[in-house]
């Protein structure tokens, strides 16, 4: 294990050369050396990881690599000091940032394996290992079960916040497309009128309040009908659900249809004024 990690190590770095050598100068390695010395890590990390392999010289490269972890614990904890609270690792090829004290702990893990080998490890109950690695394996079986069902979730939630890209517009539902709509109270029947019905009950059309006061005043007049308020005005324009929408333009219904999202609502009023202009 500890040749593995060593070799793994060895070789993401070499593979990533300049960016190790440029992380240097968080340890406060000279400009000058830090090719010399990113160099030298990664030899003597190829080096002591397959010798430890090889079961050559086994205490001795172990003993080394003690030293070498705990190098790298002081030079961490260096940077750390000097206000390097995060630091990309490019110890197995990752480059995310990373938390100084993680890093420092993770290379005193690796010295603590390395002193296990140089000092030899006692006898080990392979039944107990594998009972306990039974075990690992049902809690991660267990965890990734759940994390699977979250994920289940949250996509059904995005999917239902999303749902299909354009609002669902059918022929038998509400006003008749191009043609006047039924009479409503305060509907001036020039310029672009929309038209939104809601209910008292209905998540979604709280959620799209704020979109109707956003669209008022922007060349749009927005009568928001609730349907507590106004069931008959319901039953004229058949309305079959709610949010439900309707672009009147001129008088004339351009756009209808049941609306999930603002990208749906926009789209109806975009469709409601191209179908004005065409018809113009």
């Amino acid at each position: 294990m500890l040749a593995a990690i060593l070799l793994w190590a060895s070789a993401a770095k070499a593979r990533g050369f300049t960016p190790f050598r440029t992380a240097l100068e968080a340890f406060a390695v000279p400009a000058g050396l830090r090719s010399p010395v990113a160099a030298g890590v990664i030899v003597a990390e190829a080096v002591l990881g397959a010798l430890l392999l090889a079961g050559v010289a086994t205490t001795p490269a172990a003993l080394a690599t003690v030293g070498l972890s705990a190098v790298s614990v002081a030079a961490l904890l260096l940077a750390r000091s000097r206000g390097h609270r995060r630091l990309a690792c490019r110890c197995f090829g990752g480059s995310r940032d990373h938390d100084t004290a993680l890093l420092s702990l993770r290379a005193a893990a690796v010295g603590a394996l390395a002193g296990l080998v140089a000092t030899g490890t006692p006898a080990i109950d392979r039944d107990g290992i594998l009972i306990g690695v039974v075990m690992v394996l049902g809690l991660c079986v267990g965890l990734l079960a759940l994390l699977v069902l979250a994920l289940y979730r949250q996509v059904g939630v995005l999917s239902q916040r999303l749902g299909p890209g354009t609002a669902l517009e059918i022929a038998d539902e509400g006003p008749v497309l191009n043609s006047p709509p039924p009479p409503l109270e305060n509907l001036a029947g020039r310029g672009a009128e929309l038209v939104a019905f809601v209910s008292a009950n209905c998540r979604l059309c709280h959620e799209l309040l704020p979109a109707f006061d956003a669209l008022e005043g922007d060349h749009l007049t927005v009568r928001a009908i609730e349907e507590g308020e106004s069931p008959e005005v319901f039953e004229s324009w058949n309305v079959p659900g709610t949010p439900f929408v309707a672009l009147v333009i001129d008088g004339v219904v351009r756009a209808k249809g049941l609306v999930n999202t603002l990208e749906q609502l926009d789209g109806l009023i975009d469709l409601g004024k191209e179908r004005a202009r065409g018809a113009a």
